[in-house]
């Protein structure tokens, strides 16, 4: 039985995609919901720092505005370092029994150069990873 669900957010269209599904998963077995959100290392500087705190903020209000909206345990998380190396932290610390996260749809040279975190994060997870496609 799934009984905790970590789902990472950016405040971005497939994080909060990946965010609803997370919640249609959880209803159906009384699951707490476990939002992550992650200040890339890369983050340099005051002026990035506050964008992205901004931005971190904003993604875990979406995510917890729809947690509550149905009615689900809540818990939410905030680090910096590695995105995919912090999420299957997380999902570790926490044990989590799933991760339901969006995926961009990046393809060719900018997913080559960039790199994905989700597929890094199915990569190196023991714990099992929905992945959420974006809109067409």
């Amino acid at each position: 039985m799934i009984q905790r669900i970590l789902t990472p957010t950016d405040n971005s269209g497939p994080s909060v995609r990946a965010i609803e599904q997370a919640t249609e998963i959880a209803k159906s077995s009384d699951a707490t919901i476990h939002a992550l959100s992650v200040i890339p290392e890369m983050t340099r500087g005051s002026k990035a720092q506050e964008e992205w705190d901004e931005r971190v903020t904003d993604a875990l209000a979406k995510a917890r505005e729809i947690a509550n909206r149905e009615g689900l345990e809540y818990e939410e998380a905030r680090r910096n370092g590695p995105v995919a190396r912090e999420i299957v932290d997380c999902a570790e610390e926490h044990d989590v029994d799933l991760i339901v996260m969006g995926t961009h749809g990046r393809s060719g040279l900018h997913r080559y150069l960039v790199g994905s975190v989700t597929q890094r994060t199915i990569e190196t997870s023991p714990i099992p990873v929905v992945t959420v496609p974006p809109e067409e």
